[in-house]
């Protein structure tokens, strides 16, 4: 494959609300930019090449039976890098990696934007890091088995007056550890991931309408939210 041919199908986001998800297939991998319509690479007016990082997933989005579902996005304006930056440290992660999952949602326009005719496009990401076979939750130690004593019987003389057996303290059960209590639910009825995800985007000024559709609430349960003080 040369700089700047791609056999993968590349995901759009060519309304607002439209979501791609898939695992990571690969490490992301830099390209310069080409310019519209052609395969001539862009730059700057600097002089300064356009990059645009290439993250490949494996997706569950078909359109032929030929079609394996791997879809490449293209991560090249600046509201999708900070947005896909800011889900990596939010799980944690110091990068996207192969065998994590990453979800993209076109979620507005910025109303800040130049070109209001060409609005620059705001995104949710989410991503979960991939799970390692070399990291395992630490077994739990097994149980303490009581010890069963036998008592213990002193001789006797003709003059001495049999000992009664030592009495050995009978060990305590211990209660079983109490589960920790799971967290109520928020009352408006919104999950923590929503409410992080409302956050996020109100953050970046999207309009509660548009913020209502994309995590999949409410008017009611967002101002239930806004009302709580907890």
């Amino acid at each position: 494959m040369s700089l700047f041919d791609s056999s993968n199908k590349g995901l759009k986001f060519d309304q607002i609300g439209v979501s791609h998800s898939g695992t990571v297939k690969s490490a992301p991998r830099e390209r310069q930019q080409t310019k519209f319509g052609s395969q001539e690479p862009d730059f700057w007016p600097n002089g300064d090449p356009k990059m645009q990082i290439l993250v490949d997933l494996q997706t569950n989005e078909r359109e032929d039976p030929n079609d394996d579902g791997t879809r490449t996005l293209y991560v090249a304006s600046k509201n999708m890098k900070r947005a896909i930056s800011d889900a990596i440290r939010a799980a944690g992660a110091s990068d996207i990696l192969p065998g994590g999952v990453l979800t993209v949602q076109y979620v507005g326009n910025d109303p800040a934007s130049a070109n209001p005719a060409n609005p620059a496009k705001l995104y949710a990401v989410q991503y979960t890091a991939p799970t390692s076979a070399f990291v395992q939750p630490a077994a739990a130690a097994p149980a303490a088995q009581p010890v069963q004593q036998s008592p213990t019987f002193v001789p006797t003389t003709a003059n001495v007056a049999p000992q009664q057996a030592v009495q050995q303290p009978v060990p305590q059960q211990q209660a079983p550890f109490a589960a920790p209590a799971q967290q109520p639910p928020h009352p408006s009825g919104l999950t923590q991931d929503q409410i992080a995800q409302l956050q996020q985007l109100r953050a970046a000024q999207i309009p509660e309408a548009t913020i209502a559709t994309a995590i999949g609430a409410t008017a009611q349960q967002i101002a239930v939210l806004d009302a709580t003080p907890f």
